[in-house]
């Protein structure tokens, strides 16, 4: 603090503060953050866990099945199935009873909306076995071995 006259006898008051004292470490240290590790990522560094973790899963898994049968089991009825001697295929993917053509790819029948023509390889395909690719101005079909 430091005390000066004006010359008009009025006392002015100045206050020197230096600045903030500058950080020794600058932008070399690493941003200290609060970061969050789950199980899985754990897991991931010790082979034990992770193997604790798939035993786990796999039990629930199969005992989640075994219940899911054991209750299916008890409420089935006995389904009368009539069969006749000129039984038409039906579409597998909309189930209607007018099937045309037989997929490239899993030898099912399809009707001819749900057909789609490879644009790789030329070949027929149902809606299940084929992918479109919207890549370009208009819509493409691919087979699932010709896809991009």
């Amino acid at each position: 603090m430091a005390l000066n006259r004006d010359p008009k006898r009025r006392i002015r008051v100045e206050f020197t503060m230096s600045g903030k004292r500058k950080c020794p470490f600058a932008d070399t240290s690493p941003q200290q953050l609060k970061t969050h590790i789950t199980m899985k990522q754990a897991a991931r560094m010790n082979d034990d866990l992770m193997k604790q973790m798939m035993e786990r899963t796999k039990t629930l898994l199969l005992d989640g099945q075994q219940r899911f049968w054991t209750e299916n089991k008890e409420n089935q009825r006995p389904v009368e199935v009539s069969v006749t001697s000129h039984a038409m295929p039906q579409c597998h993917t909309c189930n209607s009873n007018s099937p045309s053509k037989v997929c490239a790819h899993c030898s099912r029948y399809f009707c001819t909306p749900c057909s789609r023509y490879c644009d790789g390889c030329g070949e027929v395909f149902c809606t299940l076995c084929s992918v479109l690719n919207y890549d370009q101005a208009n819509d493409r079909s691919f087979c699932l071995s010709c896809a991009p």
